[in-house]
């Protein structure tokens, strides 16, 4: 069981962190109505063989990623919500120094048998 909504932004950030993608997949709601968006111009995807791909791609890169939740918005709507939160996203290069930044994922997210998955998730690095 969950703690709400706001569980799924950790449990995609645990799936990045181990550049795990069947974990990462199964964030996500079960059909092909799901997308996600990331920070890069690249980084977008409609329908599950789309966000495997491009997931699989992410998770080849030479570093790791995940995020930290600071703060956490939710808008619960029934068996539906919005998810807002800022984070402090981290970067671990293969062998190198961890790198932080701040981020923010963003996204509808909904209860499919006790757990929240996301029917799309946005992961974004605000500007300065």
């Amino acid at each position: 069981m969950t703690t709400g909504p706001a569980q799924a932004v950790r449990d995609l950030s645990e799936a990045f962190a181990a550049r795990d993608l069947n974990a990462a997949l199964a964030c996500f709601a079960p059909g092909d109505d799901i997308g996600y968006t990331g920070s890069e111009l690249t980084e977008s995807a409609t329908g599950r063989a789309a966000l495997t791909a491009l997931l699989g791609e992410v998770f080849l890169r030479p570093e790791a990623y995940a995020w930290q939740t600071r703060y956490v918005t939710v808008h619960e709507h029934g068996d539906r919500a919005y998810v807002f939160a800022e984070a402090l996203g981290s970067a671990r290069p293969d062998g190198g120094a961890e790198e932080n930044f701040p981020y923010r994922v963003s996204g509808l997210v909904e209860q499919v048998e006790g757990r929240w998955l996301w029917r799309h998730c946005q992961g974004s690095e605000p500007s300065t």
